[in-house]
C-alpha cells in the first residue's frame, strides 16, 4: 500500500515531544539501485531505509455475528537516505477498530524508538510500548489496543506473496523508490476485547508490506488506495496518486485470481478505471473526502461499487494536521461478466487536510491556520 505510514511516520515527532522519533530529512532520496527480487522469509524482516511499514486490514466476526473492521500498522523510520543503519530506528504503530453494528470507529497508538535485533527468519519480533507485531511465511500475530479495546489475531497467509509492478518494486509514491507486495487474503482468529467484553473472532485478513528511499508531501498531494477481498477468491488492489500540484499523477493496480496470479493493471493502458460517486466532509478536520466509488475494470468485465460501512473512519490521532488521513471498511458490489459478486474491502485517503506549511515545501507559503 501507498500507506499513510509515510505520513503518520512524519507527523510522530510532533504527536509526542517525550518521544520524539526521527524524522525523514527531505532532500533528495538515495541514488536508485538496480531493483534486486524480492526473498522470503528474508524480505518479510525489516530493511535498513527511510521508510518501512507492515500493515494490515481486515474483516472480523465474533460468534453471533458481529462485524467488524480494523487496521493495525507499524511504520519504522529512519533519518535520512544514504545514513540508513548508522542510527536508532523510531517507530509508529496505530489500530483503528470499526464496530459497524454500532456504527463507531475507534483509534488508538504508540510510539517507540531503538533498535530491535532480529533473532530468526523474518520478523521474528517488533514492539512498540506494549504492542507486538511478529512475522514469517507460514504466520503473522499481533496484539494491539487499550483497556477501551484490545484485538490479538493470529493470521496464515492462503495465497502466495503478490508483487505489485510484476517484481514488487516501482517508484514513488511522490519520489524514490520503493518495493511493495501485499499478502492479500489471510485467514484470521483470535480475541476481540471491548470493555468488559471478550470473544472470538474470525475473518480475512489484507497485509502490505514496504520499504524504500522515498518521502511524502500532504495536501494535495496524496492518493487513494483499494484492497479488495471479492467472494469468489479474486483480489485487488488500486492505487490513485496525487502530485504536489494536485493532479492525478498515475493510477495502477494488481488483480490476484484465486489461485494467486498476479496481473498488472493501469499504466495509462486503459484496463483499469476509477471514479467517485459522493464526498463526505469531516466534522473533525473540515476536509472533504471522496465517498463511494466504481472501479472498472473493461478487459476483465468487473464493475465494483464500494461504500463504507461507516461514514466516519478518519484517523486523527496523530499530528500535525497533514498525518490525517481516512482507512476504513467499505462494501463492494458489483458484476463480473453477466453474474453479480460482493465482497469487502478497506480503503485509505491521504492528502485531504490542509496541512501547516512543511519545511521542505518552499519558503513564504501562506499559512492556512
Amino acid at each position: 500500500m501507498l500507506a499513510a505510514g509515510v505520513i503518520a511516520t512524519l507527523a510522530v515527532a510532533c504527536a509526542n515531544s517525550d518521544r520524539s522519533l526521527p524524522v525523514p530529512e527531505p532532500g533528495p532520496p538515495a541514488p536508485t539501485p538496480e531493483p534486486q527480487p524480492v526473498v522470503f522469509p528474508r524480505d518479510e524482516g525489516p530493511h535498513d531505509n527511510r521508510l518501512e511499514w507492515w500493515y494490515y486490514s481486515g474483516h472480523l466476526r465474533d460468534e453471533d455475528g458481529g462485524e467488524y473492521g480494523f487496521h493495525f500498522v507499524v511504520f519504522q523510520s529512519r533519518e535520512s537516505a544514504g545514513t540508513a543503519g548508522e542510527e536508532d530506528p523510531g517507530y509508529a504503530a496505530q489500530f483503528g477498530l470499526t464496530d459497524v453494528g454500532q456504527n463507531n470507529h475507534l483509534q488508538f497508538a504508540r510510539f517507540a524508538t531503538g533498535e530491535q535485533p532480529q533473532t530468526g527468519p523474518g520478523l521474528s519480533g517488533l514492539l512498540v510500548g506494549d504492542w507486538s507485531l511478529s512475522a514469517d511465511p507460514e504466520r503473522h500475530t499481533f496484539e494491539a489496543g487499550t483497556d477501551e479495546a484490545r484485538l490479538s489475531l493470529s493470521m496464515t497467509p492462503t495465497k502466495p506473496p503478490a508483487l505489485h509492478n510484476e517484481i514488487g518494486w516501482l517508484a514513488g509514491p511522490v519520489t524514490g523508490w520503493t518495493y511493495y507486495y501485499s499478502r492479500p487474503r489471510m485467514a484470521a482468529e483470535g480475541s476481540l476485547t471491548l470493555g468488559d467484553r471478550r470473544f472470538s473472532v474470525s475473518g480475512d485478513v489484507w497485509m502490505d508490506h514496504q520499504w524504500g528511499e522515498f518521502f511524502v508531501l500532504g495536501n494535495p498531494a496524496g492518493w487513494q488506495w483499494f484492497g479488495l477481498q471479492l467472494d469468489d477468491g479474486t483480489d485487488l488492489m488500486v492505487t490513485q496518486t496525487r502530485n504536489v500540484e494536485g493532479g492525478i499523477d498515475a493510477l495502477y493496480g494488481s488483480l490476484i485470481d484465486p489461485d494467486g496470479l498476479v496481473t498488472p493493471l493501469g499504466n495509462g493502458s486503459g484496463d483499469l478505471d476509477l471514479s467517485t460517486a459522493d464526498s463526505w466532509r469531516s466534522p473533525h478536520t473540515g476536509a472533504e473526502y471522496p465517498s463511494g466509488w466504481t472501479v472498472e475494470l473493461p478487459s476483465e468485465g468487473i464493475r465494483l461499487m464500494l461504500s463504507p460501512v461507516v461514514a466516519d473512519q478518519e484517523i486523527i490521532s496523530t499530528r500535525p494536521e497533514s498525518a490525517i488521513y481516512w482507512e476504513g471498511k467499505v462494501t463492494v458490489t458489483g458484476t463480473k461478466g453477466d453474474e453479480l459478486i460482493s465482497g469487502e474491502g478497506y480503503v485509505e485517503l491521504t492528502g485531504y487536510v490542509d496541512p501547516l506549511p512543511l519545511p521542505w515545501r518552499g519558503a513564504g507559503l501562506p499559512n492556512p491556520g
